[in-house]
């Protein structure tokens, strides 16, 4: 069972049992997916410009390039890493981690 675990473009992931969020590699990220989110729900992000880690809520959320000097002005002291998201042109391969990103979620 994963906390969270955010996919690569490349297919890869990296999730807390690999390390901590910034021991992830920075460049490619194309979805995270949190399947015990604090609200109950199973969250699935995958359309930020960038993705935040919240060490204070222990969950990433994502923003979009307009909404990051906000978040880094007043919760930079509480993210302990920032990744930027990665458009993929190839819908055929977003839909392919997409589906897997479900079906993880579904199983942890």
């Amino acid at each position: 069972m994963f906390k969270w675990r955010l996919y690569y473009d490349d297919g890869s992931t990296f999730s807390d049992g690999d390390g901590a969020p910034h021991d992830s590699p920075p460049w490619g990220v194309v979805a995270v997916s949190q399947p015990d989110a604090p609200n109950g729900s199973r969250e699935l992000l995958g359309n930020g410009d960038y993705y935040l880690y919240r060490k204070d809520i222990g969950l990433w959320h994502e923003v979009a390039t307009d909404g990051l000097p906000d978040h880094l002005a007043h919760f930079g002291h509480l993210m302990s890493c920032v990744r930027p998201g990665r458009w993929m042109p190839n819908r055929v391969e977003w839909v392919k981690i997409v589906e897997r990103m479900r079906a993880e979620a579904r199983d942890a």
